[in-house]
């Protein structure tokens, strides 16, 4: 009864879609499916690198939702989000939300030695400081980041997408490490396919010193799926594996493309993996171009049918 009270008052909010610099294609096809208004965000930098907003025309009963998936210069962008989220909130009677596809410090989840902060709990912590009033994310690495929230987030699944990718198909999935088995037997049950996982063995630097296959992938396609994929190292790695395993072909299926540093000439460069499928929960424009073995499955839809479910709920 409260959150109905408290959304009541923005019932009568117009919906308007604002894109941040990292991801205006995701903005512009989520203002087109939800017929509502579009407005980009120009920003500039002082000499010293210091983000600088130029004034945004919002007005006083519009329903906010700020599309930004900081993927390059992550730390600029995220300053880039709070600045903009600020200006709506000093606008009056606005509600904000941050429709952010891929959350940035996601990985950073949990102190990883006594006395370290959580950089995840941090990003959330701040977007409340600079009054974000809902959030709207994808595939969240860690589901316990929902936690460090004290605003409403959604976290959507790309489940579905995958099944819609891989229906009809006789493959094996790979779960690439164990904190990926969750996923990979939830798809595993709604497509009655079989599965497979690859056991790591981390040396004293960190680094994989070993990784063993549990489970036949003899003459299948094997399809490796999880949350991220960044530099590409570790799925290059399970994709040998699977080949010398006698996978007839080996394909990955990630929701969050990174795809930093070597990753996009590793892909092209391996002859162990055949197709590489990413759903745009970041601007995937210029990886496309570089890589034939990229395929693209867009979000679009998810997140517009989230926000209208909000913009329904209130109305």
């Amino acid at each position: 009864m409260l959150l109905r009270r408290t959304l009541h008052s923005f019932s009568s909010l117009k919906p308007h879609i604002i894109s941040g610099s990292s991801h205006p294609s995701v903005a512009e096809s989520l203002a087109n499916r939800l017929k509502a208004k579009l407005s980009v965000v120009d920003y500039t930098q002082f000499t010293n690198a210091e983000t600088r907003l130029k004034p945004l025309r919002v007005s006083c009963n519009e329903d906010i939702y700020i599309v930004h998936s900081p993927r390059l210069d992550i730390n600029d962008q995220i300053m880039e989000l709070l600045l903009t989220t600020k200006a709506c909130k000093q606008q009056h009677n606005t509600r904000v939300t941050a429709v952010l596809p891929c959350f940035p410090y996601s990985r950073s989840d949990k102190s990883e030695f006594s006395g370290l902060p959580i950089a995840a709990k941090l990003v959330a912590d701040l977007l409340k400081t600079a009054g974000v009033d809902n959030i709207i994310t994808v595939d969240l690495h860690a589901a316990q980041i929902e936690g460090f929230f004290s605003v409403p987030i959604s976290n959507l699944s790309t489940i579905e997408l995958v099944c819609d990718s891989l229906k009809g198909r006789d493959v094996v999935l790979v779960a690439p490490d164990a904190g990926a088995m969750k996923r990979v037997t939830q798809l595993s049950e709604r497509l009655g396919l079989p599965f497979s996982l690859i056991h790591k063995e981390r040396g004293p630097d960190g680094g994989i010193s070993q990784m063993t296959l549990v489970g036949d992938v003899s003459k299948k396609t094997a399809v490796i799926v999880d949350d991220m994929a960044d530099t590409c190292g570790t799925v290059l790695k399970a994709s040998s594996l699977l080949r010398a395993s006698g996978a007839a072909s080996v394909e990955a299926f990630m929701t969050h493309g990174l795809l930093s540093g070597p990753a996009i000439d590793r892909i092209n460069q391996d002859s162990s993996i055949d197709r590489f499928t990413v759903t745009d929960t970041v601007c995937q424009k210029q990886n496309i171009e570089t890589c034939s073995k990229l395929h693209v499955v867009s979000v679009t839809e998810l997140l517009a049918s989230r926000i209208s479910k909000l913009i329904s709920f209130d109305r």
